[in-house]
């Protein structure tokens, strides 16, 4: 009977064990190994702000919502002064700034940086990320682009999606955009491009007026990149907010969103794709 019970207890203990090794494997982070990025328990600050034109304040109805639908804890500020709370952004796992041209202190800059660096993800659309604070060399490498003109005013064109296989864009066909600006932007050249648009006009200035021929050119409209320890994403896309309507720029969006906000706990993805490899 002792025996018995011995071989029990081993038993139990031997099923015991089992577990914690299970719970432990499936509950180290609800982030790491996971191959579907999530919003989900993230920490989020919302900054807006900038040129009107590009309807910040409006963005925040529109996205804060959607962002925290999907579990994530979202603070909203419309000063860049955050940027300098050191303990609030070493925090945080992903900045959404919508910003258009505007003015970034030293200091904040600097506490911008450090965050990424550190593994804060930074993301953005259209002029809120890829046209803020033309005078900031660095701004712009961490973004990996900066806008330059709008070739045409507002126009139809496609956009291309180039690489299927990304989460970010996978299963997502090419799309049409209405009555929109098509940036023509300086470009990184070795940020990992997921989506492209052409330039097919013959020409973009009204009749009569001398214009640099841009006619066939290729931009990149879709990216993302690393910057130290933190992931960038980019959508030049969003002039219009009516634009987050079309079901591929809205998803492509809140995925760029989501795998932004992993770099603190995801294993480094590979994203330097140069351009002018041979």
């Amino acid at each position: 009977m002792k025996t018995t019970t011995n071989n029990l207890s081993v038993f139990l203990n031997f099923i015991f064990f089992l577990f914690i090794c299970f719970y432990s494997l499936t509950g180290i982070s609800q982030y790491q190994g996971s191959t579907s990025p999530t919003l989900k328990g993230k920490n989020i600050i919302y900054v807006y702000g900038g040129w009107e034109g590009h309807k910040p304040t409006e963005s925040v109805n529109l996205m804060v919502p959607k962002l925290r639908a999907e579990g994530a804890n979202v603070k909203v500020f419309d000063k860049l002064s955050v940027y300098k709370d050191e303990k609030l952004m070493a925090e945080t796992d992903l900045i959404i700034q919508i910003w258009t041209m505007g003015k970034i202190t030293k200091k904040q800059f600097e506490g911008l940086e450090k965050a990424i660096m550190n593994g804060t993800g930074f993301a953005g659309w259209h002029g809120g990320l890829g046209d803020a604070f033309r005078d900031n060399l660095r701004y712009q490498f961490i973004v990996g682009g900066q806008f330059l003109f709008h070739p045409g005013g507002q126009i139809d064109h496609s956009i291309k999606i180039i690489d299927k296989s990304d989460p970010i864009t996978k299963g997502l066909n090419d799309f049409d955009l209405k009555e929109t600006e098509q940036y023509y932007m300086l470009i990184d050249p070795n940020i990992k491009v997921l989506a492209i648009s052409e330039f097919v006009r013959e020409k973009y200035e009204k009749a009569g007026k001398e214009e640099n021929k841009i006619t066939r050119s290729t931009m990149p409209v879709v990216w993302k990149k690393h910057y130290g320890k933190g992931r960038i994403f980019y959508s030049s896309i969003g002039h219009h907010l009516t634009e987050f309507k079309v079901p591929e720029v809205m998803t492509m969006q809140m995925r760029g969103f989501r795998w932004a906000s992993e770099g603190k706990y995801a294993k480094k993805e590979h994203t330097i794709t140069p351009v002018y490899n041979q």
